[in-house]
């Protein structure tokens, strides 16, 4: 009777139980209505509360032969029986049951340590432990003393053997279905499978979360020194904190040809007719047409074509292979997709919120980015990178070539689809660290602040990944290995729906393309286009926006993996816990998870800080489940002496693990007593090649990360001299390296005999390693620390095995063209950098020069050449114009008094000499007409820049302040001291009003009074300044040094101008150059001085003749004028004493008269002068034409 059925009898009888006196009475009353015996109904009635528990449980229907029996299946009334649900404890008792109990406890532990088990599997164990039981069931019969007993027995042995007998009958069919119902178990499809124990999935899960929880507290409120190892610009990262994303991104493979797998078939194709009836038709058919051949008979045609209809021959066909009109080779065709999720306004008051970022689409093909080649197929810019050891480089306009010509194409055909995707090709169409560095400049222009978090696959790790990552200023966490598929967003929420709708849209294309073709008459396979693929996955990005903006399954997704738990709260300074509300309503935990990866999940703090990830943890966990198989096979009952002597404090040498010794990993006694279990029965060469392999990974953890602190260092002094953006632009991306160079290979060699040294003094030399850490400890808490190793000293082990790895030559100058800045033969030439070896500090570079030689610096003495440099200035010829000459000999210079128009010019000895002021002046007017630029605005490229000197006569009068301070109208400064020696003062204010302050003295040692002096005269120029020591710069071989003064302001100023460092080679060179330009400018100078003497001489000369020319015509002129004045005055008298004859003298006229007499008079006289004078040079002038007169009327 079906559960169902009694359980609603039961009901029955609840109902009517009332209408009874008693329940005897109500039993025999429905043992009579129901026609059952009274003993099954009263058995029906005591189990009726687990009747209702079951009913209420599963829902059995009243009739199951109709609701659930197979439909469309061709099976009889007994077949389709349902045979009911068995209560527990009913139907066959076993006759074994020990056998099947110790089988039940051997399944579920082989679940329990994650074993894979097959129903063979179940069926040999079955066997086993079936043969040993009746082994001892014999065992038991001969042993037995009642025959009974004995027949019981043995009857048991009978059943047992029949039952092995019949496993064998058909591979054990029958006997494996009775064995998964006693087992309770179900033969499945695993839904992932993974290399990685229980015990290392609960341990990286928990790495996972702490590295980000440690990663989002270091960016918001960690120490600025740790923040500085992972970003370059700490302060620029703080300041733009409200910005900031969490980045989710992960590899998505696609098959876009192929499409879906599943099509729809008729039902003559998916149930066929039998084969039995068609080889008796076939061979009916075969008897006909043999009968009926005669020797005339035709050949039959080979098809005799009709159009195709559904016949009842086609229906009886009987193919069962089912057939698809598509490219076969379809599936080959592989993609990936780099989906990406960002998570917004953690660092806001703001409501989280998530967003579909636009992906990256990875196609096959020699590397190229699409977004790097125009419209006319040349590259935008410069790239450059290293593949399998070779380096590629690719120069801006030239041309693209095939590069991923048919995605131009399609570009060039619809541009909007392909700006909401980027498009990168890769050989194998997978993200190596090639495409992760392109990937990353792109997404260091989508925000300035970003947390990305990522799975463990190689390019994330390659040290083009981390180097891109600081330029950038975004930081990195990472998923634990082998839990992508339960942690990661894009794996649990993005994935599965994004393939879907992808190859929906591609069989909504190929229905489209093929119906096509076939309407043209055509009946080929339709292939589909860039353009189509291009469309497939940017509809399927765009219907996962939608979804997004409908519901936020970003934040869902992160909430419900355990992701998303904490948030910055910058009042408090920590991070505070979110509550589901903030998250959509989603609470943590998912069908991917367990409980215990969650429930630790917000105690990983010390106090508000959360812990730093021990990823040695996941090398511990190894070991202990190794260590818990080993107890598995090898299960062992201690002895009290053995017991006595397992109990010892410390743990064996294969578990003496960081994160087990700090107790981040903890072992139950049982699991400690197996490890000392497992140590003991390790033979000694076991242990010993053990101990060899854990310190070679020992060594090489330890050099990895020395390497990674070399590479750091370097990057960041790479960033002093270029900006972010440069240095990301120039990275040169590294992938596939040389397989003799690759990871496996160094750790293989490492065993290899000829290493077999080495590998045996791998121990030692750790221990080496760590008193040298401990010596260096003490030395700093001393104060005594010693100066540091040069960097060609790699004295310890450690760095000597970080030197032999791959990387350990890529630093951040492998593969740049580099300018030598080391003073000597190839200084100011450039090579390509074919080695950069951040451990050593040293660079080698090749093609150095017109020689083309190679050499290895350090990477100090080297800098990487810019595209914005300027070719050298080269030197005019110099023929210079006498304006330009008296020009430069009466200049006044930036605070001169005098002219030097009057001294006289110096030549320069062809031996070295001590230059004089004037040299120096007419140095600095030499490298003014230099770089003097006639097509620029502003021809004078001092005047330009704000370039001075200081004139060197006015030394001492700034010595005694006698002269006024010039202020700060100067952006460079150079200032010549004297002291029996020439050096130079620099003052740069071109960063701001900061000044920075240079001093060069090219003695081997300091020049005391030079010094005294220089900083006298900086106290003049900047009050309270302190002179710096000074820089760095070659010596002098002789008494050249006011050479080397203009040697270092060339320097400085070819640099200003925009040639870059060391571009005209050494300083040592330049004097050299400066001696023969500054001989011949002087002599010049001199010519033209001599010049301007003999001018000035035949001048005066001149002038001096001239004069006494005009002197002897003054003469003569004086003496004539003297005759005539003579002459003139005698007329006068004569004219007065005429005119005064007979008149009254004017003293006894009246006043008024004589006032009138006397103006009269006087005006007469004037006249009379007047005339006399005339009179008198009339004769003079007659006297000198030769004509004498003696008389004046």
């Amino acid at each position: 009777m079906p559960l169902a059925v009694q359980h609603a009898l039961t009901l029955k009888m609840k109902k009517a139980l009332p209408d009874f006196s008693s329940e005897h009475t109500l039993l025999t009353a429905m043992s009579k209505k129901m026609g059952l015996s009274l003993m099954k109904v009263r058995k029906i009635w005591q189990r009726r509360d687990i009747l209702a528990r079951l009913q209420k449980h599963h829902g059995f229907a009243l009739q199951p032969h109709v609701s659930t029996g197979a439909k469309g299946l061709k099976r009889t009334a007994t077949q389709r029986r349902y045979r009911g649900y068995r209560l527990p404890g009913g139907g066959r008792k076993s006759a074994f049951t020990a056998v099947r109990d110790s089988l039940l406890v051997w399944f579920e532990t082989q679940r329990c340590h994650g074993h894979s088990v097959k129903k063979v599997h179940i069926l040999e164990q079955w066997r086993l432990l079936m043969t040993k039981e009746l082994l001892d069931l014999r065992q038991q019969s001969e042993a037995a003393v009642d025959r009974h007993e004995r027949a019981a027995l043995l009857q048991l042995v009978s059943e047992g053997e029949k039952q092995l007998k019949s496993s064998a009958v058909d591979s054990g069919r029958n006997r494996l279905k009775q064995l998964m119902k006693d087992l309770r178990a179900k033969d499945m499809v695993p839904d992932l499978k993974t290399q990685v124990s229980e015990v290392d999935e609960v341990v990286r899960a928990k790495l996972t979360y702490q590295a980000l929880d440690r990663t989002l507290w270091l960016t918001c409120f960690g120490p600025e020194a740790e923040l500085r190892e992972r970003v370059s610009k700490p302060a620029v990262l703080r300041a733009n904190l409200q910005s900031m994303v969490l980045l989710f991104a992960d590899q998505v493979p696609l098959w876009l040809k192929s499409g879906s797998e599943k099509e729809v078939y008729a039902k003559w194709e998916s149930d066929p007719y039998p084969q039995s009836l068609l080889r008796q038709e076939l061979l009916d058919h075969h008897t006909r047409t043999l009968a009926d051949r005669t020797s005339d008979s035709q050949v039959p045609p080979l098809l005799s074509a009709e159009l195709p209809a559904v016949t009842e021959k086609r229906k009886n066909s009987g193919q069962r292979q089912k057939r698809s009109f598509a490219d076969p080779d379809a599936h080959r065709y592989r993609l990936t997709y780099e989906a990406r999720q960002g998570l917004y306004n953690l660092c806001s008051d703001a409501p989280l919120v998530g967003k579909v970022l636009p992906g990256l689409l990875v196609v096959h093909g020699a590397h190229a980015r699409l977004n790097n080649i125009d419209s006319a197929g040349k590259f935008i810019s410069d790239e450059t990178f290293e593949y399998n050891g070779t380096l590629v480089v690719r120069k801006a306009k030239t041309s693209a070539g095939r590069l991923l010509f048919g995605w131009r194409k399609a570009r060039q055909s619809d541009p909007e689809l392909f700006r909401r995707i980027s498009v990168m090709s890769q050989p194998s169409a997978n993200v190596d660290g090639v495409i992760y560095v392109w990937a990353q400049q792109e997404l260091a222009a989508l925000t300035p602040v970003c947390i990305q978090q990522r799975d463990c696959y190689a390019a994330a790790w390659s040290s083009s990944a981390t180097e891109s990552l600081l330029y950038s200023n975004h930081l990195q966490t990472i998923i634990g290995p082998k839990m992508t598929a339960s942690l990661q967003l894009t794996d649990t929420d993005f994935s599965r729906s994004f393939k879907s709708l992808c190859r929906s849209e591609m069989d909504r294309l190929r229905h489209a393309g093929q119906t096509a073709l076939f309407a043209s008459g055509n009946k080929e396979i339709w292939h589909c286009s860039h353009l189509d693929l291009i469309r497939c996955v940017v509809s399927a990005q765009d219907e996962m926006s939608r979804r997004q903006d409908e519901k936020d399954w970003i934040v869902s997704g992160l909430r419900r993996n355990g992701i998303l738990a904490y948030k910055p709260d910058f009042s408090s300074g920590k991070l505070v816990p979110l509550t589901d509300a903030e998250c959509c309503g989603q609470s943590m935990g998912s069908a991917r998870t367990k409980p215990s990866w969650l429930e630790d999940r917000y105690l990983w703090r010390v106090g508000s800080v959360p812990v730093k990830p021990d990823w040695s943890a996941i090398a511990g966990a190894q070991a202990v489940a190794d260590l818990v198989e080993w107890s598995l096979n090898h299960p062992h009952v201690l002895s009290s002496e053995e017991e006595a002597l397992l109990a010892v404090p410390e743990l064996p040498e294969d578990l003496q693990i960081p994160c087990i010794e700090s107790g981040v990993l903890t072992l139950s006694l049982d699991l400690q007593r197996t490890a000392w279990r497992k140590q003991l029965a390790t033979s000694d060469d076991a242990l010993a090649k053990k101990r060899e392999r854990r310190d070679v990974k020992a060594m090489l953890a330890l050099a990895k990360k020395k390497l990674h602190g070399k590479l750091l260092e370097a990057m960041r002094h790479r960033l002093k001299t270029i900006s972010q953006q440069q240095a990301l632009a120039r990275l040169v991306p590294r992938a596939a390296e040389p397989k003799s160079q690759t990871k496996k290979s160094v750790k293989k060699n490492l065993l290899k005999t000829a290493s077999k040294a080495v590998v045996k003094r791998s121990g030692q030399a750790l221990k080496e390693q760590k008193a040298l850490e401990d010596q260096e400890a003490l030395e700093e808490q001393s104060g005594s620390a010693k100066p540091p190793l040069a960097a060609s000293a790699l004295s310890d082990p450690v760095s000597a095995k970080a030197a032999e790895l791959p990387a350990a030559d890529k630093g951040p100058l492998f593969g740049k063209t580099c300018r030598v800045l080391l003073e000597e033969a190839n200084c100011g030439k450039s090579g390509k950098c074919t080695a950069h070896n951040v451990l050593l500090g040293t660079v080698t570079l090749t093609g150095v020069g017109a020689t083309c030689a190679t050499t290895t610096l350090f990477a100090d003495d080297v800098c990487e050449v810019e595209q914005a440099w300027l070719p050298p200035l080269k030197w005019k010829g110099m023929h210079l114009k006498r304006a330009l000459k008296q020009t430069c000999l009466g200049i006044r210079l930036s605070l001169e008094e005098d002219s030097y128009a009057s001294a006289t010019v110096e030549l320069i000895q062809k031996k070295p000499q001590m230059l004089l002021d004037q040299h120096l002046l007419m140095g600095w007017e030499m490298l003014r007409w230099h770089f003097w630029d006639e097509k620029s605005e502003e021809p004078d490229f001092f005047r330009k820049h704000s370039v001075q000197l200081l004139d060197p006569r006015l030394c001492v009068q700034f010595l005694y302040q006698e002269h006024p301070n010039p202020g700060h109208d100067y952006k460079l400064l150079f200032v010549p001291v004297w002291a029996c020696h020439w050096t130079l003062l620099v003052l740069d204010r071109r960063e701001g009003d900061e000044v920075c302050i240079q001093y060069l003295d090219t003695l081997a040692t300091v020049h005391k009074n030079c010094a005294q002096n220089a900083q006298l005269l900086l106290e003049a120029l900047i009050p309270g300044a302190v002179l710096p020591d000074r820089a760095k710069c070659p010596l002098q071989k002789s008494d050249d040094c006011g050479f080397w003064v203009l040697a270092s302001i060339l320097w400085i100023c070819c640099q200003l101008r925009g040639e870059g460092p060391a571009s005209r080679g050494s300083r040592s060179r330049l004097v050299m150059d400066l001696v023969a330009f500054l001989r011949t400018w002087v002599g010049q100078m001199a010519e033209e001085q001599k010049k301007l003497e003999k001018s000035l001489a035949d001048e005066d000369k001149a002038l001096k003749k001239a004069l006494k020319a005009n002197h002897a015509k003054a003469l003569k002129l004086a003496a004539s004028h003297a005759a005539a004045s003579e002459a003139s005055t005698k007329a006068a008298a004569l004219a007065h004493e005429v005119l005064n004859q007979g008149k009254e003298p004017l003293i006894f006229l009246p006043q008024r008269r004589r006032k009138l007499s006397t103006s009269g008079s006087l005006g007469f006289e004037s006249a009379v002068a007047a005339a006399g004078r005339v009179a008198a040079w009339t004769a003079a002038g007659r006297s000198a034409n030769g004509i004498c007169s003696t008389s004046f009327v």
